[in-house]
């Protein structure tokens, strides 16, 4: 009532890992919250948490289970956008959603750095402009407090990105950049780029990077994804490719080459079976 609105979410994944004929339990439980009201017709407050619970228990009577504060945030909203502060998401999670589709595996080389990735003590704003969606995010460096002065830990840095959709053909493309300083007076960047195609059942998407660690290391790392997906009615095949090269002082290394391979049933939309297999290359 009154423009007031709390509506809670979240999922329950019950997970098998198998590798090398070794099991693993990778179950875990989401849950989150988000809150809003309305200040004016133009203008309107929010507030979001999600946590993820996790099992380690290992076969003992032991709670080893871990509680992971995934968002936690609030800020004001309008037809500017919206503005928040706290635990969000950087500027760059949403080029790598081009490939990042599937159920289980996918994901190992377009990376991203920390101010890129979801992380604490942030800015963060987002807008969608018709076929334009601009994202921007700045992090604080923490404070540090000692009997003889007031520092930070120099961890410090910014994201920005920007996806358009070409009218109605199905194309999106997909641009970032992402630049940090860290607590070890070093520093990172990278930028990706991003495009999908979407057709009747199909969709194919890829997605670039290229970064640089400057610490003494001075590491560069150049890699790319490639996605697939089918939708059969209520079954969803999906497949990608990741590769991911490091160079440091001439000398490379790949960090990543697999291909990945995994098939959902959805139930309802709201229930899911899934199976996924990862193929290392390396």
């Amino acid at each position: 009532q009154d423009g007031t609105s709390l509506e809670m979410g979240g999922r329950a994944e019950a997970r098998l890992s198998l590798k090398d004929g070794k099991a693993d339990d990778a179950s875990r439980v989401r849950l989150n919250f988000l809150g809003k009201v309305a200040i004016n017709d133009s203008l309107y407050g929010v507030g979001f948490y999600e946590g993820e619970f996790t099992t380690a228990d290992e076969g003992t009577a032991d709670n080893k289970g871990d509680l992971d504060n995934r968002y936690t945030y609030a800020g004001i909203g309008g037809n500017f956008g919206e503005v928040t502060y706290g635990k969000n998401d950087g500027a760059l999670g949403v080029i790598t959603d081009f490939t990042d589709i599937m159920s289980y595996h996918g994901n190992k080389a377009a990376y991203k750095i920390v101010v890129a990735d979801r992380v604490d003590n942030m800015v963060a704003y987002k807008g969608q402009f018709a076929d334009l969606g601009v994202k921007a995010s700045y992090r604080f460096a923490d404070r540090q407090e000692s009997t003889s002065a007031i520092t930070d830990n120099n961890a410090d840095g910014y994201s920005l990105s920007a996806i358009y959709a070409i009218g109605d053909t199905g194309v999106k493309l997909g641009a970032g950049y992402a630049d940090q300083d860290t607590a070890a007076n070093a520093s990172s960047d990278q930028y990706m780029l991003a495009a999908s195609y979407a057709i009747s059942d199909f969709y194919f998407a890829g997605t670039f990077v290229d970064g640089q660690d400057k610490a003494a290391s001075k590491t560069d790392k150049t890699g790319y994804e490639l996605a697939a997906k089918y939708t059969m009615g209520q079954a969803v095949f999906t497949s990608t490719y990741n590769y991911l090269e490091s160079k440091n002082s001439g000398a490379k290394k790949d960090k990543a080459d697999s291909f990945a391979v995994d098939a959902t049933y959805f139930f309802k939309p709201n229930f899911r079976s899934y199976i996924s297999y990862n193929f290392n290359l390396l």
